[in-house]
């Protein structure tokens, strides 16, 4: 998947104009109620970076900074951008510590962000959260074919998401899958299946639709 599949468009992002005084830039976040926004050339529609809450009241309260003063003078991170065709993986692994990521096109103009609530909403998905249903974690070690086998004894179940865990490690994995299933004994069964064929049940638990877990009563 690519960041131009879920971005947020401009149009619906609040945001700088370059133009803008620190008093100015410091009015709009309190009215928006936003920390931190990213700051727009709005004639070039080139991305400049982000202004934060905390910075704008230090340069004013703090520092002698003065409220006509443009507010490129407190722009923080002025190379957080990403391409709209770059994979989520690589965005995942740029916006760390902040808040979001502006997103360019070839020409470096401005389309709007992609955040971390996004890729939150990502990560849940692999968990089945929409949908809800019955979430495994197994241990697999590692081994050619594991996965396929395993995946051979969901091949009657609908899986709603799934996320492995312990890259780098060469002996074992985990992976954890959301099956659409609310019948108790037909989870109990599965599990017991997928131990006699060699795996670690490590953790089962009920994936409600409101975004609860509700931990299954199962031996681990």
């Amino acid at each position: 998947m690519f960041v131009r599949n879920v971005y947020v468009e401009k149009h619906k992002v609040t945001f700088c104009p370059s133009s803008y005084t620190t008093r100015e830039a410091l009015d709009l976040l309190r009215k928006t109620g936003f920390r931190c926004i990213p700051v727009v050339d709005t004639e070039k529609n080139q991305y400049k970076g982000q202004i934060y809450k905390v910075h704008l009241l230090e340069h004013l309260y703090e520092n002698g900074g003065k409220s006509e003063d443009s507010v490129l003078k407190v722009v923080k991170e002025k190379d957080s951008s990403i391409s709209r065709d770059s994979s989520l993986s690589l965005a995942l692994l740029r916006i760390d510590r902040l808040p979001f990521l502006a997103v360019t096109n070839d020409d470096g103009e401005f389309l709007g962000i992609i955040t971390h609530s996004v890729l939150m909403d990502l990560f849940r998905d692999g968990f089945g959260m929409k949908t809800g249903g019955y979430c495994f974690t197994v241990s697999i070690w590692e081994q050619t074919g594991a996965f396929l086998k395993l995946l051979k004894l969901l091949k009657s179940f609908n899986i709603e998401g799934a996320h492995t865990f312990g890259n780098g490690n060469e002996l074992v994995r985990r992976l954890t899958f959301t099956i659409a299933e609310d019948n108790e004994e037909v989870i109990l069964k599965l599990k017991e299946r997928i131990e006699k064929a060699g795996f670690r049940v490590l953790h089962v638990e009920k994936i409600e639709h409101d975004h609860k877990a509700v931990v299954v009563n199962i031996r681990e």
